[in-house]
């Protein structure tokens, strides 16, 4: 493994003269200790533990070996095409601007040429070297550092999130790309940090974490019931479906408790609520459709007294669709989308009976508001009566002869059709007046 820092001692890598400014205080090191140098781009190799790279290779662990150019070249090229998929225009910008002003904004990389800032300026100055010939640097800040150090894994994610989240300069993240950060992060034996330490350093709120942390779980989980691999979040990202694993996290936090049998009708629900996930992507149900159906789920199902029988009623036709499902070989939407076209009649089956259940619960729903609309009139009529018949600051001085007759003639018609309605309801209701 190569290291920049002694290739830096040997007079291999130049210093540029400039000087870092730190967005913010690291223990170790300091502007003053720090230095930002020409790096030729093949001593260089994307962050496989950044949250965006991480997501795109999750399928591939076991075929890509992080690499630098000099080593193996089809690591950088994968990742490059991943980046490029992603935000080509932004891409295109950057490297129309550094063809023609040059790099302007340094990156961070580590002492083994691990890239922890400048993904994107490194793609272009790749693509431009590749369609010139012309030798190209990275300029970059030397951070030394390793991620085989836990303590200095820590400082490295510090300042990652610093740069790219928080006080230097926020960039949007794709919410999968997201939660599979925070959850790779602060999970597993050897975490890099806390939940708390991540959301304050990434400038977000603590609660919004969490249910991403959360989502990230349950992802997981779903990716488990179908029978891939439980990193394989790219499947997640290329069908769109990041907000209704948001919503599942942050319905069943609140709707079960942490006792045992909460936990077992928890568990019901999530299942289900996979047999919902999987017939959303058959129907092709996506992006903000996606998440209103889901709050439909978790309001009108999960949040009421229905929500165990529904899971009674679908108990059967989730556990087929997950057997067959498991016993296919996913890795690609274009397999889960053939298992999901296979078992059609499950989808089919489980549709229907959601539909009965969100119907029913609409309909009552309905039943409720209309009732409300009524009472609500009702406490108003009430409330101009405890008023002596006026609103506000209103006088009867203030109306003329012809307006009070007006509304005498509105409060006769009132009283006729509530005694005509009184009459309906209770051919409706016979015997329980």
């Amino acid at each position: 493994m190569i290291s920049l820092i002694e290739l830096a001692k040997a007079g291999t890598i130049e210093k540029t003269g400039a000087k870092p400014k730190l967005p913010i205080r690291i223990d170790g090191v300091s502007s003053a200790t720090l230095d930002v140098y020409k790096i030729p781009l093949e001593y260089l190799y994307y962050n496989d533990c950044n949250g965006r790279i991480a997501t795109g290779i999750s399928q591939y662990n076991e075929e890509l070996r992080p690499a630098n150019d000099r080593e193996d070249p089809a690591y950088n090229d994968f990742v490059a095409s991943l980046l490029k998929k992603d935000n080509a225009p932004a891409l295109k910008r950057t490297k129309k601007s550094i063809a023609t002003t040059g790099q302007q904004v340094y990156g961070y990389v580590l002492d083994d040429g691990r890239i922890v800032d400048g993904n994107r300026r490194y793609t272009a100055l790749r693509e431009l070297y590749q369609e010139t010939g012309q030798t190209t640097y990275f300029e970059a800040v030397v951070l030394p550092f390793s991620y085989n150090n836990s303590a200095e894994r820590a400082k490295i994610k510090k300042l990652e999130l610093a740069i790219q989240m928080g006080i230097e300069e926020r960039q949007d993240y794709d919410p999968v790309d997201l939660a599979v950060d925070i959850y790779q992060t602060t999970s597993g034996s050897d975490p890099i940090m806390t939940l708390a330490d991540y959301a304050a350093g990434a400038n977000m709120k603590l609660k919004k974490a969490t249910e991403y942390y959360h989502g990230a779980f349950y992802m997981r989980e779903f990716l488990k019931f179908i029978g891939t691999a439980p990193q394989n979040f790219q499947l997640i990202k290329e069908n769109k479906i990041w907000a209704l694993f948001l919503e599942l996290s942050k319905s069943l936090a609140k709707n079960f408790a942490d006792d045992a049998e909460s936990q077992v009708r928890k568990n019901q629900t999530m299942e289900s609520y996979f047999g919902f996930i999987l017939h959303q992507i058959h129907v092709g149900v996506t992006g903000n459709s996606a998440r209103n159906h889901a709050r439909d789920f978790m309001r009108c199902i999960v949040a009421t007294e229905n929500n165990e029988k529904f899971n009674d009623a679908v108990f059967d036709v989730v556990e087929d669709l997950a057997d067959s499902l498991q016993e296919s070989s996913i890795d690609t939407t274009a397999d889960l989308m053939k298992g999901l076209t296979e078992e059609n009649d499950l989808i089919t089956e489980f549709g229907d009976v959601y539909d009965t259940y969100l119907r029913d619960a609409k309909n009552g729903e309905s039943v409720e508001k209309f009732i409300n609309s009524v009472k609500k009139s009702v406490q108003e009529f009430q409330r101009i009566k405890n008023d002596g018949g006026l609103a506000g600051k209103l006088r009867f001085t203030d109306f003329s002869n012809a307006q009070l007759q007006e509304l005498q003639t509105y409060m006769r018609d009132l009283n006729q059709v509530s005694k005509e309605l009184f009459k309906q309801y209770g051919l409706y209701n016979k015997g329980r007046w």
